[in-house]
């Protein structure tokens, strides 16, 4: 089972899980409320937060926009 530090602007999930990153995005996702604020990229990566400045080859970067079509936020 992997755990993943997801960010996305205002948005920080820790999720253990044994899907992809991928799907682990779309899942922690749904963890969004009216507080708060998602960046272009969502981060995900199995040794703690990264962001635009500290992400790196093995860092998962996936775009916020498509998740969010994905799951059904935006059209």
């Amino acid at each position: 089972m992997a755990k993943y530090y997801i960010k996305t602007g205002t948005l920080e999930i820790i999720f253990s899980t044994d899907k992809e990153p991928y799907d682990a995005c779309r899942t922690a996702i749904h963890e969004c409320n009216s507080n708060d604020e998602v960046d272009e990229y969502m981060y995900c990566d199995e040794r703690g937060y990264r962001g635009y400045d500290t992400a790196d080859t093995t860092t998962y970067v996936i775009d916020t926009e498509q998740i969010l079509r994905k799951e059904g936020y935006i059209k």
